[in-house]
């Protein structure tokens, strides 16, 4: 089973990354802004590959971007998982066993059902500027996941395992961002 964040842990990273001095740098635009939040991501390369917001560029359009990215990957992670499930042929070329894949993966779907709502949670509290919780969600969006990516470990679910890993730095990448606007950034 994966490890969750403990609260405190939780509360210690959402403070670092709020009361950060970068935030409050109300000059950066464009690219500028992109690199800026990527460079507060454990996965900058991920996040500049992916972020690419219509302009204008701000913070809140990034959160807002990367959330709905996020959506996308679990819905198209959730079809990889559904697929799998409903056909056991499917699953015979990439486990050894195939019992223990299809309980794997009902952990997966049953996981991946509480990211999506905590992501359309999420987007909703965005959406009505609602941050705290909205903060809240997208980790426990993320820490949800990593039971998935955890379990996936060591299988041959290549597809599935690359967009776990997605959802999970995409919740990160929102986080940040939205950090950026809510900090008077843009």
């Amino acid at each position: 089973m994966a490890r969750l964040l403990p609260p405190q842990l939780f509360f210690l990273l959402t403070l670092v990354v709020i009361i950060h001095p970068s935030y409050g740098l109300k000059h950066l635009k464009g690219i500028a802004l992109v690199d800026e939040v990527c460079r507060h991501t454990s996965h900058n390369e991920y996040c500049v590959d992916t972020i690419i917001p219509k302009p204008p560029l701000s913070g809140e359009r990034i959160a807002s971007t990367t959330l709905g990215w996020a959506q996308i990957k679990a819905l198209e992670a959730g079809t990889i998982i559904a697929s799998l499930l409903n056909d056991s042929s499917s699953i015979l070329p990439v486990a050894k066993n195939p019992l223990q894949a299809k309980e794997l993966l009902q952990i997966c779907w049953d996981s991946n059902m509480n990211t999506m709502e905590d992501l359309w949670i999420a987007s909703s509290l965005l959406y009505n500027k609602i941050i705290n919780p909205m903060i809240a969600r997208l980790y426990h969006a993320a820490n949800t996941t990593r039971v998935c990516q955890d379990g996936l470990k060591g299988t041959s679910f290549t597809a599935l395992a690359a967009k776990i890993e997605d959802i999970i730095k995409l919740c990160e990448i929102c986080v940040v961002s939205t950090n950026f606007f809510v900090n008077g950034a843009h």
